[in-house]
């Protein structure tokens, strides 16, 4: 306990040095939030638990990136499923701030100040760490901004153009988020920290979608159907739950993004106790899949754990045990929610997709090919597929294209979608060679294995989902990216080499969450 105490003392005597130094950024943020404050609370006539909490989510993170920059980033990485919530400005109001905004734009700020104020800051290096993708990144972005300025002319609805700006606008801040993420995450125990906040909070979310669904069970207790069960139930597929990302399969984008790091990271926890919880949290969250009823998402959490494990066979060891406990865990839960057993969710679930002909998925292929064909360089612009895609069944009209590749290639045009393909082939690549050179590293093997299983999961539910419709989860796979990148950084520096013949002399070490 005494050993806390002067930890906690001497953090907060760095922060109060650091605060007196720098009084001119926490000044700059502090003014930036309070008129964020003002936004909030005038826009919304009555402001909702939800959006109070997620302003005071901000307020936290710059509190915390006052005694430690570094922090403000973990800050970040726990608030980003909860802070999809915001303030909606323009007529019609379609441009979004969200909460998380906020406190990005803060804790950018903070640094941008920092590192000029700062000058033995700025000695641990440059502004913006150079990456083996920023060719790639700069001509997408480009490229993107070509396409908004074009779609300027091609859309005259004041409601498109909104939305095409709310795209760009996200599209700016996930570049500036993960090349904060690359530049900060300098040392190994730092990219540890972070990828175990990230996943920690996808846990997080998954066991509120668990309990909102399961309290919302009752309905489909006695249900006579699977319709019924799929519609109205526990885990039921539409409606509420999903953290304001408005659809399950999205939800399970969300926890495929992290669930992986978690599943591989466990093997490494030291204590008993904590092994078990975490354990306990790692089925929870693979239920919190399952009960998606997200067949992609299943598709593509099986192929990224199984393939990675197929890497160690510790893991795959792991992974046959875990799918057992995990089995046994499904089918209670599923007896008591809706009376049925597991292979009947998962067989009927398939069984839909003859009479679904695969919820449309080739007729919407087929609308956003036309559109393609219409514009194929420079797309109909971020936001605006709906404004140009040609109805299907019965007159509806789809909001995006239903696969994350053919919707950059309908708003954005062919050649961002080729760009992106690419970038995407390279960072699945990189993962993989950090796989191979510390996959086995105790302590720190989880996220290259965690990272390149969720990489796998996500390009795998790319192919029938629009992931970045929902721009909170663009948040999330830039992050996955930055781990992925500032892990082969540390590799080619040769810092895990460091470590090794570290712990060959002097035994193993650990840290609070994760232990060799």
């Amino acid at each position: 306990m005494g050993g806390l105490k002067r930890g906690l003392k001497e953090t907060w005597n760095r922060g109060e040095d650091q605060m007196r130094r720098q009084w001119p950024v926490w000044v700059l943020a502090l003014a930036l939030y309070g008129f964020a404050g003002l936004l909030l609370l005038t826009k919304v006539r009555i402001p909702s638990p939800l959006h109070l909490l997620v302003f005071a989510m901000a307020m936290a993170v710059l509190g915390v990136t006052s005694l430690r920059l570094e922090w403000g980033l973990l800050a970040l990485a726990i608030i980003m499923p909860f802070a999809r919530p915001g303030i909606t400005v323009g007529n019609p109001k379609v441009f979004h701030i969200s909460g998380f905004n906020f406190a990005l734009i803060g804790v950018a700020l903070a640094y941008v100040f920092r590192y000029v104020a700062d000058a033995q800051f700025a000695a641990l290096g440059p502004m913006i760490q150079r990456t083996r993708l920023d060719r790639h990144l700069f001509v997408f972005g480009f490229l993107i901004l070509l396409s908004s300025l074009w779609s300027f002319n091609v859309n005259t609805s004041a409601e498109i153009t909104l939305m095409t700006l709310l795209y760009l606008k996200e599209h700016v801040f996930y570049f500036i988020w993960f090349y904060m993420l690359v530049t900060l995450l300098r040392n190994p125990k730092d990219l540890r920290q972070f990828a175990m906040f990230f996943a920690v909070a996808g846990l997080a979310a998954s066991i509120v979608g668990m309990v909102t669904r399961l309290m919302g069970g009752g309905v489909a207790i006695t249900a006579g159907t699977m319709e019924r069960d799929l519609e109205a139930g526990a885990g039921g597929r539409m409606g509420g739950g999903w953290l304001g990302l408005g659809h399950p399969n999205t939800f399970a984008a969300l926890l495929l993004m992290t669930m992986p790091i978690w599943f591989f990271a466990v093997g490494h926890l030291r204590h008993g106790i904590r092994r078990l919880v975490a354990e306990v949290a790692v089925i929870n969250g693979f239920l919190g899949i399952l009960f998606t009823y997200s067949r992609a998402a299943w598709v593509g959490s099986m192929l990224g754990v199984g393939l990675v494990g197929l890497a160690d066979r510790k893991s795959l060891r792991r992974i046959f045990l875990f799918s057992i406990i995990f089995a046994i865990a499904a089918q209670t839960l599923i007896l008591f929610t809706t009376d049925m057993n597991l292979v009947e969710v998962i067989a009927n679930r398939i069984k839909q997709l003859e009479s679904s002909d695969f919820s449309s998925r080739p007729l919407i292929f087929a609308s956003a090919i036309q559109v393609v064909k219409a514009h194929p360089w420079l797309g109909v612009g971020l936001g605006a597929f709906r404004a140009h895609a040609p109805a299907i069944a019965l007159g509806w009209v789809p909001t995006h294209a239903h696969n994350a590749y053919l919707s950059y290639a309908t708003e954005v045009g062919i050649p961002a979608a080729v760009v992106f393909v690419t970038l995407l082939v390279r960072i699945l690549a990189m993962s993989v060679r950090n796989l191979r050179a510390i996959g086995r590293l105790p302590g720190y093997g989880f996220i290259a294995l965690g990272s390149c299983g969720a990489l796998i999961a996500l390009t795998t539910q790319a192919m029938v989902e629009q992931l970045f419709q929902h721009r909170m989860l663009g948040f999330g796979f830039y992050a996955l990216v930055a781990i992925v990148v500032a892990l082969d950084r540390m590799i080619k520096e040769g810092k895990f080499e460091e470590l090794e013949s570290a712990e060959h002399g002097s035994g193993p070490t650990g840290s609070p969450w994760i232990g060799s």
